[in-house]
């Protein structure tokens, strides 16, 4: 069978083909040229974020599986998939755990900020002793927006350090397992209210639609001068030139980042220059072990579909819309 890392980043330790038969290839595209160009004779898309619309799953006439590597199916013409009867499968975290891999993630760019970790890297090479000053995260305040597995997470991590938790969703009642972590729940008009109370703000929202820029400039303005924000969702959720603003005039004190926008085509330069931004690349998820795991669930799917049987943890008719 033939595989197609069809987004960047997946499986970079090619876990996966060692749990496939030797003659099974799993082949990266060229993310420079068409996706549509490069499946043509693929058994299975593996997915995170690229778009696969009706051109790439008409361009792939073999194709027996949408597998995407983690939780969240985005991007991906559900109907169309349907119609040509290919399933569309993914990792849950529950099998992955990777709720709880990129909650300490966010942790960490916490942890970086407060501790002003460039500063301190750079006066330790400098020869520099008892510089930066560096801040207290205890006691402080945390604002989710939005929650999920991985927000509920990161509140249950915050807790523990006696951080107050303050946050804004859709559905207030449904706050994914983290009522005994929250301390304050704010509805959607207030959260920019809410913005204004949190020194250390983190992004959960999934990407779609109706969340692509909608963390713009009104967003960085209610929150304070001395607050830092931390996005381990997605990049595109974040109007870029909003982001860059706030922290070239200093309207907020720093952000901690492991998402971009266009990775496809990433350049890190524009990120490179700002002492006030910590990166890492896309690796909140990529733990030894939930990146083992992912491959292990994959692989299994992939078994399954080569034998006639049906993937675990497919869509269902309700995830079609």
């Amino acid at each position: 069978m033939k595989i197609i890392k069809a987004a960047p980043g997946l499986d970079p330790h090619d876990y996966l083909a060692d749990l496939l038969p030797v003659e099974d290839e799993v082949i990266e595209v060229d993310f420079s040229q068409p996706l549509a160009a490069q499946v043509g004779h693929a058994d299975v898309l593996l997915l995170r974020d690229t778009v696969i619309d009706k051109a790439v799953i008409d361009a792939a006439p073999k194709l027996k599986l949408l597998q995407r590597y983690g939780q969240h199916v985005v991007n991906v013409d559900l109907a169309h998939a349907r119609a040509r009867g290919i399933p569309v499968a993914r990792v849950p975290s529950s099998v992955s755990k990777s709720d709880i891999v990129v909650a300490e993630h966010a942790f960490y760019l916490m942890f970086a900020l407060a501790k002003r970790q460039k500063q301190s890297s750079a006066a330790f090479h400098s020869g520099r002793l008892g510089f930066p000053e560096t801040n207290l995260l205890s006691g402080k305040t945390l604002a989710l927006i939005g929650v999920g597995g991985t927000g509920a997470q990161l509140a249950r991590m915050a807790k523990a350090f006696n951080m107050s938790v303050l946050v804004s969703k859709r559905d207030l009642q449904h706050v994914d397992g983290a009522d005994d972590y929250i301390d304050e729940r704010w509805p959607l008009d207030s959260v920019l209210e809410m913005l204004g109370r949190a020194d250390y703000v983190s992004l959960h929202l999934p990407l779609n639609t109706h969340t692509v820029g909608i963390i713009d400039a009104t967003y960085f303005a209610a929150m304070q001068a001395h607050a830092y924000f931390v996005n381990i969702a997605r990049g595109e959720i974040v109007h870029k030139n909003a982001l860059m603003s706030a922290l070239d005039e200093k309207r907020i004190a720093g952000a901690g980042i492991d998402v971009y926008w266009d990775e496809q085509n990433f350049d890190p330069a524009p990120f490179e220059e700002r002492d006030n931004l910590i990166c890492t690349p896309h690796i909140a998820g990529a733990s030894v072990e939930c990146l083992h795991a992912l491959a292990a669930a994959a692989a299994e799917n992939i078994n399954r579909i080569r034998v006639g049987q049906a993937p675990l943890y497919a869509l269902g008719e309700d995830d079609y819309g």
